[in-house]
Order: structure tokens, then sequence, then C-alpha cells
């Protein structure tokens, strides 16, 4: 299945690079209805909540703020295959 994370992991990062844009919507829209067809669902934790005891996220902290926590990027996405958690996210968190 690795491979196919990694085709996750692409899709997540032109999905984010091309989102403001509506044309696109559709086909994202298409692509994660047929991961779901799979069991499988992905997502972007971005301007979540984060904290030290979040399990599905792997985070890399910029700066000297270490209260009020909020996901500011995301690297790869979170992955969840038939319900197990497949691949933590990677993300960049900033106190705000």
């Amino acid at each position: 299945m690795k491979p196919l994370y990694e085709v996750i992991n692409q899709l997540s990062a032109l999905e984010t690079k091309l989102n403001r844009s509506e044309e696109y919507a559709r086909y994202f829209a298409r692509c994660k209805q047929s991961f779901e067809d799979m069991g499988i669902t992905y997502y972007s934790p971005i301007n979540e909540k984060y904290n030290e005891t979040r399990t599905d996220v792997e985070a890399n902290i910029a700066g000297a703020e270490t209260a009020n926590m909020i996901i500011t990027q995301v690297i790869k996405p979170v992955i969840v295959h038939n319900g197990v958690l497949a691949q933590r996210g990677i993300v960049i968190v900033e106190g705000k």
C-alpha cells in the first residue's frame, strides 16, 4: 500500500497548491471519492489546534511560543485506511 499512499501524498500537495481554483475542485473530489471507495480517506489538518497529545500528526514546531499551537503547514496528510491510521500527518505548528 505504500506506493498508493505516496500517490495520495502527491495528490494532497497538488490539491493544496491548486485549491484556490474552483476549476480543479471537482477533480480532487472525484479522486477522494475513489479512495473512499477503497476504504482510504485522507485529510489536511491545516489551521487545526495542536497539542502534544495528538497522535495523528508528527509536528515540527516553528518559533519559541508553545502555547495555543496551530497547524500552519501540512507536509504530508493524515491517511486512514479501513478505520486505522495508516500514515501520521507531518505538519509545522506555530504558537498564536
